[in-house]
């Protein structure tokens, strides 16, 4: 099959998400199929895809901004024409907000359109995406809670695949001991270390991390590595909002401004993974799933996460006991605790950890299901009227 895959930007420095499409769009080149990447922003993937990619087509936009509308119209139109002799199989959109467009080509080259719900439904969805998501031929969604909500909000439970993210273990595999890591990296040797990666957000819960982390140094030596580009965004005013100077404010309050140290963005994140003793994902929100979690567990390092989203479909069994109440500092602390001298008290926990993720989180798995759902949803447009993918009115 020829697949059209919609990006926004081609960067490992947003997050999971960019590399999650990454790694599918390789497993599937891998297995014969063409890939066609349409992106907006180009970034250090790159490269990567011109390996794999039939073709790459840079665009100016998927959606309407109503800030600008005719010019963004305008855009969006030479975008359109951009793809017009792609001749895809299907159109494969990596988010909802990428819908309106997919539906247009959809429409245009009458082909199906399957979108992954790596985000969760905002609060409102509007016009465009409404138009756009409602024209979707098939949805895969990255975690039970994630169907979940998306069916809540008007979405047909049979046409929701859920897809795992997967990773191949091999590109985690434990090469430097813990102490040669540390020292490559400038860290401390002999604290108990914590890793936070992901874009720095309220919604991440980093303040929470920070006052459990002035817990934890009443008790015993540590120190935290937060590594992560801070997110754009304005206060209540429409100004723009300073949050890691916030976040610095936290610490220096907390009397923890010492041990922490601070990274914009991590390319070889194996090697900090493997330098830590543990791995936290604090997030308040509804983490549709955190990559991170299973990244972390590969390279053998435990991970404490709050109990929200997909979070806990990962962490099952013996390892549901890393998780913590989200936003609770004394809970999440009394974890970290628990786990702190884990290589002494139960060295194979490492190695049981990596095992689940290759059991369950692999990339072939991933592979294997966003292939079945593309080929079952071309099989299926062809063969009879589609039935779409809304059960009730969108809201």
């Amino acid at each position: 099959m020829r697949v059209l895959v919609l990006e926004n930007e081609t960067t490992s420095t947003r997050g999971g998400q960019e590399l999650s499409l990454l790694d599918v769009c390789e497993g599937l080149a891998a297995r014969g199929h063409a890939i066609v990447l349409a992106y907006v922003t180009p970034g250090d993937l790159e490269p990567r895809y011109r390996r794999i990619c039939e073709r790459m087509i840079q665009v100016s936009t998927y959606s309407v901004d109503r800030s600008r509308t005719l010019s963004s119209l305008g855009d969006l139109a030479s975008s359109l024409w951009a793809v017009a002799g792609s001749a895809p199989d299907v159109v494969y959109a990596n988010q909802y907000l990428d819908s309106l467009f997919a539906a247009i080509v959809h429409r245009l080259h009458r082909v199906p359109f399957v979108c992954h719900l790596r985000l969760p439904p905002p609060d409102l969805i509007c016009g465009q995406f409404r138009i756009g998501m409602e024209r979707a031929s098939h949805l895969v969604a990255i975690s039970e809670q994630t169907r979940r909500e998306w069916i809540g909000r008007g979405f047909r439970p049979d046409a929701i695949d859920v897809v795992y993210n997967g990773i191949d273990p091999g590109r985690f595999d434990r090469h430097d001991a813990p102490a040669a890591a540390r020292e490559a990296l400038g860290l401390p040797a002999d604290s108990l270390l914590l890793t936070c990666a992901g874009r720095l957000h309220p919604a991440k819960g980093v303040e929470t991390l920070i006052k459990a982390l002035s817990l934890v140094a009443r008790e015993r030596p540590c120190h935290l590595v937060l590594a992560g580009r801070p997110a754009v965004m304005n206060d209540e005013h429409g100004r723009p909002r300073d949050y890691l100077a916030e976040l610095h404010g936290v610490a220096e309050r907390l009397g923890v401004a010492n041990a922490i140290t601070w990274i914009a963005h991590q390319q070889d994140m194996p090697a900090l993974l493997r330098a830590s003793d543990l791995t936290v994902l604090p997030s308040l929100w509804s983490e549709p799933f955190g990559r991170i979690v299973i990244e972390s567990m590969a390279c053998e390092t435990p991970v404490v996460a709050s109990r929200v989203g997909g979070i806990p479909e990962i962490l099952t069994g013996e390892f549901a006991e890393w998780l913590f109440e989200a936003g609770q500092a004394a809970d999440l602390a009394a974890r970290v605790t628990r786990l702190a001298g884990w290589r002494a008290a139960d060295p194979a926990l490492g190695r049981r950890a990596r095992a689940h993720v290759a059991s369950t989180f692999s990339l072939d798995r991933t592979v294997d299901g966003v292939e079945r759902a593309l080929l079952k949803t071309i099989d299926g447009y062809h063969l009879r009227a589609p039935l779409g993918v809304v059960a009730s009115r969108i809201h």
